[in-house]
């Protein structure tokens, strides 16, 4: 049955006759009359017993209309929450993104978006990839920025640049002195005996960082030797960036940090993808597709 029907029914009901029941939903008399002996043919029973002008319920009319008005009252608590979610969704962008790239979000990517959406609010996580995955597959976050994460299907992986394991110097140190381009690799390269002498700042073997370095320092058959050790690669640039030491980790956006990048020649480029990652049933806002732009995100994948 469609919605209207219950509708009808109902005002009949509560009005006690078609007159002002019609006058209540905008038809004529001779139209909602017409729809109730329909009604009644079609279910095989009468709902109204008919005294004059006035319309009473039958045992059959009752059960429909307490029937009715609880698929009305849902129907108006389901019409209420999708406006009210359409409102919220656009009025806000829920993003998540790793640790490491902080300072590019807050330093170059944000200020933009807060020019052009000014009243649109942030919500923003930073997070491990594979929690951030957990977070938008129950619906926690809109989008969110991913690297080297298992592909899944349900979702968009909008290819947004490569990371490479890359050693993190001080911007004008000595091994940045050292290094010269070489072809193959993403960054000016130094050569593998230097970190044999080297004292680095670490990440725990947990993080995605960390794992590879371990794997990599254990492929070349060099002791790692650790001076400090934090959780975070975000906490790791403050520390390049305040002369602290070096590091290395899978590359993100510096920001306006005095840090340079260095490949170590004679090893395997390490390098994985870094996306914007979303659900395939998200409904892209304006504002939505103007941060994917700030995050060079080829406009192919959405429509304009």
């Amino acid at each position: 049955m469609d919605i209207r029907d219950y509708e009808y029914i109902v005002a009949i009901a509560q009005q006690g006759g078609i007159t002002r029941a019609a006058e209540q939903l905008f038809i004529t008399q001779s139209a909602l009359t017409r729809f109730l002996q329909r009604t009644e043919q079609r279910l095989g029973v009468e709902l109204f017993v008919r005294k004059g002008k006035q319309f009473l319920l039958t045992e059959a009319g009752h059960a429909y209309v307490e029937t009715g008005r609880t698929i009305l009252s849902l129907d108006y608590q389901l019409m209420e929450k999708l406006r009210q979610d359409a409102m919220l969704t656009k009025s806000r962008i829920r993003l998540g993104f790793s640790m490491g790239r902080t300072s590019e979000m807050m330093q170059t990517i944000f200020p933009q978006f807060r020019a052009q959406y000014p009243n649109i609010q942030l919500f923003l996580r930073s997070d491990t990839s594979q929690r951030l995955m957990a977070n938008l597959q129950n619906g926690e976050l809109d989008l969110a920025i991913l690297t080297n994460v298992e592909q899944m299907p349900g979702f968009f992986y909008l290819p947004m640049e490569k990371s490479y394991f890359v050693l993190a110097v001080p911007k004008g140190s000595e091994l940045e002195q050292l290094a010269s381009p070489i072809p193959g690799y993403p960054y000016p390269a130094i050569g593998l005996d230097v970190l044999k002498t080297l004292e680095l700042i670490s990440l725990p073997e947990a993080t995605n960082s960390g794992k590879i370095a371990k794997e990599f320092f254990a492929h070349y058959q060099i002791e790692e030797k650790t001076k400090l050790q934090f959780v975070d690669v975000r906490t790791v640039l403050d520390a390049i960036d305040s002369g602290l030491g070096c590091a290395m980790f899978m590359s993100v956006p510096t920001g306006n940090k005095k840090i340079t990048y260095l490949s170590v020649r004679d090893t395997e480029v390490i390098e994985q993808v870094t996306a914007i990652v979303f659900r395939v049933d998200k409904s892209l806002t304006p504002a939505m597709k103007f941060l994917l732009k700030l995050l060079q995100i080829d406009s192919i994948y959405f429509d304009e």
